[in-house]
């Protein structure tokens, strides 16, 4: 009796087209990545039509369910080789802080590079905070690119303005960031005040560095005040940047912020969790500083009735309502944007 001709790999190659196309489908019911979707369908595929194959000699054709494992293992080789390649963006190469790390998480089924640092630090009060935080590496260099290429029209607004955008456009960015501070609101039980305190002393702990809007320059070529910091850190500078402010995106991706990086950013997180928050700037002692209307006492600025105690973001160890004495004239400051 003449034997059926097997149909080489023309059946696998089938499983694999309907693997391709109908990974889409699968995304979409069950809500995970194309990837996963598509492990899910070969695998099913190769059972089912393994299964079918001999069905009149009651055996199973196990050479669907090896090809399969033979593509999957060539598919995570090389999504392990392209993901471990260091990044050739420029954004990505340059101006990163040394305590940045690069790793990836598992997100809606799919692993994904972040930009991570490892944190620890205390309140003004003497709690110990710690945790991992991270921003997404696509939206690291994508809220940068955005902020670069949109500078031009950032030119025409107030900086109140300029603050405003920044803090909208970047805070859903911010969503990982953004969860562990709730976490850790809820597993210390955190009140109004206590957590604010570890918001504004958890940016404060992070070091100092200048951001300027053109490059940076060796420390000779500065004012004496700037000179001091660049002599003794030469990498506390990052230039460039529009403006001379980093985004909130940007500075958690790279721990290089001055004053009004780090109001925009707290200005962001604090607005976020509903709190009243202001930003005000003093042309007269160049600096700038966050405003809260929560119940407070010492220095405050007065706005449309209501209390904005002043806080100092830059330099660690300064409570809500005190600031450094050559700062402390409050005719100096002026509200530039608040979220009410």
């Amino acid at each position: 009796m003449a034997q059926k001709k097997e149909t080489g790999c023309f059946p696998f190659l089938t499983i694999i087209l309907f693997s391709v196309i109908g990974s889409g489908f699968i995304k979409g019911l069950l809500h995970v990545s194309t990837f996963t979707a598509f492990i899910t369908l070969l695998l099913s595929l190769s059972f089912i039509f393994g299964r079918s194959k001999n069905r009149e000699k009651n055996t199973f054709a196990w050479r669907y369910l090896i090809y399969s494992a033979f593509v999957l293992i060539v598919l995570f080789g090389l999504r392990y080789i392209v993901s471990n390649i260091p990044s050739s963006d420029p954004i990505i190469k340059s101006d990163i802080s040394e305590n940045i790390y690069r790793e990836r998480i598992f997100e809606n089924g799919d692993s994904i590079p972040v930009l991570s640092q490892k944190r620890q630090w205390n309140d003004n009060y003497g709690n110990s905070f710690e945790g991992h935080f991270s921003v997404r590496e696509k939206d690291y260099i994508s809220s940068k690119k955005e902020y670069f290429n949109s500078a031009q029209k950032h030119k025409q607004l107030s900086w109140g303005g300029l603050y405003q955008h920044l803090a909208q456009s970047d805070t859903p960015k911010l969503d990982l960031i953004l969860k562990k501070l709730k976490k850790i609101k809820e597993s210390n039980t955190l009140n109004q005040f206590e957590f604010a305190d570890m918001v504004v002393t958890f940016i404060q702990d992070i070091p100092y560095s200048f951001v300027f809007e053109n490059s940076c320059k060796s420390a000779d070529q500065y004012e004496e005040s700037i000179r001091v910091i660049l002599e003794s850190c030469p990498d506390c500078c990052i230039g460039n940047i529009p403006h001379g402010i980093q985004n909130p995106v940007g500075f958690m991706g790279n721990l290089k912020g001055d004053c009004d990086t780090r109001t925009v950013i707290v200005y962001a997180i604090l607005s976020y969790f509903g709190y009243d928050v202001a930003i005000l700037n003093s042309d007269y002692y160049r600096h700038s500083i966050l405003g809260l209307n929560i119940p407070g006492k010492g220095i405050y600025k007065l706005h449309n009735g209501k209390r904005y105690y002043i806080w100092e973001t830059t330099n660690k160890y300064f409570t809500l309502g005190t600031l450094p004495n050559n700062f402390k004239n409050i005719n100096h400051w002026n509200i530039v944007l608040t979220n009410t």
